[in-house]
């Protein structure tokens, strides 16, 4: 799901919680929402027919788009992919 696609989502109450990990085969790092219904969704690039992970180089700037979205508390997993 797209940032803006998120924002909705939260707003009408259907998000639960987000996670900052570790991208699986990169060395930054994406963000992982779990729904209402608990299927966990991954914040997608804005770019046209992209259904890629959105990759952040720093946590900071994971974190910095999750309270974009709404949240104002997140967790942080570090374990390695």
């Amino acid at each position: 799901m797209e940032l803006n696609q998120l924002k909705s989502v939260f707003e009408s109450g259907g998000l639960l919680s987000i996670v900052v990990a570790p991208l699986p085969l990169g060395k930054g790092y994406m963000l992982i929402i779990k729904d209402k219904v608990k299927k966990n969704h991954v914040m997608t690039t804005q770019r046209a027919d992209s259904h890629q992970p959105r990759e952040f180089k720093s946590i900071d700037a994971a974190i910095a788009n999750a309270a974009k979205i709404g949240f104002r508390e997140m967790a942080v997993d570090l374990k390695l992919a």
